[in-house]
């Protein structure tokens, strides 16, 4: 009887063994079939947490991306993922929540808080570091995608730490940024005491004569100037704003265009979409009006008379000093050189002195109106020096003969103030009037000093001497004709 008794509890006890198991194999494998179904990427160096996902395909495609912030002590290789702590206290003491081990000491948590078990006391310019080497090694993250680590990956999902310039197949997401102090973490949607879970992000229109919905024909336009967008956290974020555009003239039907051209007038329906950095999402809908054009009635330029020299640093400019009406539309003018030769001007009014001459730039209005302004430009050239002959060295008595004055480089010029004076050593031998014509007066020999005024570029006279002989012969009166070839 004691025999079957003992048989009988022996088969009992190896009945439940079995159980055990194959209870526990059961589960080990339902735990395996959940660790593969995901595996986790950390770039060390960039930050950023790539998410991968297991297809139907048995391979596995990047599935999400989260943003970091690990430290120097964040350790390199592949590890499995084990236990989760819902709170657990960190170096500090400081606390995090959803908390998961990676290996060791090293766990992936939220951003820590001042208080355990509080979440109305995290510390936001930690928070502002999320993206940024920040923590003593453990893999910081918002409250969201810990808790999506938390309850999404059991222990054995693989995890591989790594460095790269390159972020991940998905790119680094953008982290949201919180006002100094201390509070709540946007993301920790789960607890209905968040305040951040009755904020969402806005687009308004922008205050002042940057939000007007008025634009001048021709008129210079940014459309994200014109409104204020904001994040849930109350933070500008205008260039997270995308936009499409739609267009109609009169009572026609709208049609999509890509911008707004202020030189089509019109109605343009502008719809704005804001996702800020926590997928939260805003819009707005806006009409702007083009309006009319007006053309210009008159235009002067600043100059209208203008002297340049050549080899000299002188630059002018033309450009519109006044224009009537004050509300044109198009005020921008399209500039032409009578004479390229002496004067060349681009588009954008500046003159060249090309050679000495004279020139007239003309200033036009591009909106089609005809008006027009002018300057006349007058090109001259600097003497380095100067040099003076007469057409005869020897006249006789009664005699006229003419100076001859050269201004050096070639092609100089001087200012159109340009003067020359001529004085003779012996006016008693040879006579010279201001226009440089010399007399013979008696025989002898005279030098003749001409003296040029404005000719050089440092004000300094330019002189040059002439000699003149004069014969006592007196100059004959007999005309050539006269004479009789034998």
């Amino acid at each position: 009887m004691m025999k079957k008794r003992k048989l009988i509890n022996c088969g009992i006890a190896f009945a439940l063994a079995v159980f055990v198991m194959l209870s526990c194999l059961i589960v080990n494998t339902a735990d395996s079939e959940a660790a593969s179904t995901y595996k986790i990427r950390i770039n060390k160096q960039q930050n950023c947490v790539t998410v991968y996902k297991l297809n139907s395909k048995g391979q596995y495609e990047p599935f999400k991306a989260m943003i970091c912030s690990v430290g120097s002590a964040t350790p390199y290789g592949t590890f499995g993922l084990k236990e989760k702590i819902r709170w657990h206290e960190l170096e500090g003491p400081v606390y995090g929540q959803y908390c998961t081990r990676i290996t060791g000491h090293i766990l992936f948590h939220s951003v820590w808080y001042y208080q355990n078990g509080n979440p109305a006391t995290l510390s936001n310019t930690q928070y502002n570091k999320l993206g940024s080497m920040a923590s003593h090694g453990c893999v910081r993250l918002n409250v969201r995608d810990a808790k999506w680590i938390y309850d999404n990956c059991p222990s054995g999902t693989p995890v591989e730490i790594y460095a790269s310039k390159d972020p991940g197949p998905l790119g680094k997401p953008d982290s949201i940024k919180l006002p100094a102090g201390s509070g709540w973490d946007p993301t920790d949607v789960t607890n209905p005491s968040n305040p951040y879970n009755k904020k969402k992000p806005s687009i308004t229109m922008a205050k002042g004569k940057k939000g007007s919905t008025y634009i001048k024909y021709n008129s210079s336009f940014d459309l994200l100037k014109t409104i204020t967008a904001k994040n849930t956290t109350g933070f500008d974020v205008n260039d997270k704003v995308t936009y499409t555009v739609k267009y109609k003239a009169g009572k026609g039907k709208y049609i999509k265009v890509k911008k707004i051209n202020t030189l089509k007038k019109g109605i343009y329906k502008v719809n704005f979409k804001l996702v800020d950095e926590i997928g939260r999402k805003a819009s707005l809908t806006v009409k702007y009006t083009v309006l009319n054009k007006i053309n210009l009635k008159s235009i002067s330029l600043n100059k209208d008379n203008v002297y340049m020299y050549m080899d000299h640093k002188e630059s002018c400019k033309l450009k519109l000093a006044s224009y009537k009406p004050k509300k044109a539309s198009i005020k921008e003018l399209t500039f032409m050189s009578s004479n390229p030769a002496v004067a060349t001007v681009n588009s954008k009014g500046k003159v060249k002195a090309v050679a000495p001459g004279d020139a007239v730039i003309t200033a036009m209005s591009k909106d089609g109106s005809g008006v027009k302004a002018e300057c006349q430009i007058h090109v001259r050239k600097y003497a380095d020096a100067m040099t003076a002959a007469v057409e005869k060295g020897t006249i006789n008595k009664g005699e006229v003969t003419r100076i001859l004055c050269t201004l050096l480089p070639a092609g100089a010029t001087g200012k159109d103030s340009l003067r020359y004076t001529y004085v003779s050593s012996d006016a008693g031998v040879a006579s010279v009037d201001a226009a440089g014509n010399v007399t013979g007066i008696a025989k002898g020999t005279a030098v003749i000093t001409v003296t040029a005024y404005d000719a050089a570029a440092d004000g300094a006279a330019l002189t040059s001497q002439v000699t003149v002989t004069v014969d006592d012969t007196m100059q004959s009166e007999v005309s050539p004709g006269a004479l009789t070839v034998q």
